[in-house]
């Protein structure tokens, strides 16, 4: 499915400089939103089940707040334990881990509730890496073992550094 003729872009948001990849129209059309949980769910059946030999996973861990939308849907499907990875402070209960780091756009933060298992992290956009890789800073701070990533949109030219193995869906 040629999913890009859905996904809207901004230029200059949030700020001067970003070009913003909008896939609301993605997530309102039910038909194409359960395509790219199928494509997502095959991605994580072949590659983290077949090549990654022995990186099987107990959660996945959403990166607040877009990767919550397809990631909750798809820890459903596959009957994973969904894990909130919030950049929003002091929204987590309990004991926490909290990592600080740099986005394309400003500085934020990445927390999540300590414990143990094997992480997925899956988020709407890959980018930089930045993000990502503090979720996987901040998941190995918290006592878990982060093992892959999965992601619906992969923006290759800004070569995304990212220490776990990881996998994308739609690539710019």
């Amino acid at each position: 499915m040629d999913y890009k003729k859905y996904i809207k872009t901004y230029k200059d948001f949030p700020i001067d400089g970003i070009e913003y990849l909008d896939l609301n129209p993605i997530y309102m059309n039910s038909d194409i939103r359960r395509k790219l949980v199928k494509d997502c769910k095959n991605i994580i059946t072949y590659h983290f089940r077949n090549v990654y030999t022995g990186k099987d996973f107990d959660y996945i861990g959403v990166i607040e707040s877009r990767g919550f939308l397809i990631g909750s849907i798809l820890a459903d499907e596959i009957d994973k334990g969904l894990l909130l990875l919030r950049s929003k402070p002091g929204r987590l209960p309990g004991e926490t881990k909290k990592v600080l780091h740099t986005l394309e756009y400003g500085e934020s933060q990445m927390e999540v509730q300590t414990g143990e298992g094997k992480v997925l992290i899956f988020d709407d956009v890959l980018a930089t890496g930045g993000t990502s890789q503090a979720a996987a800073d901040v998941l190995t701070m918290a006592g878990y073992t982060p093992v892959s990533a999965l992601f619906p949109v992969e923006l290759t030219y800004l070569n995304p550094k990212l220490s776990i193995p990881y996998e994308s869906v739609i690539k710019y």
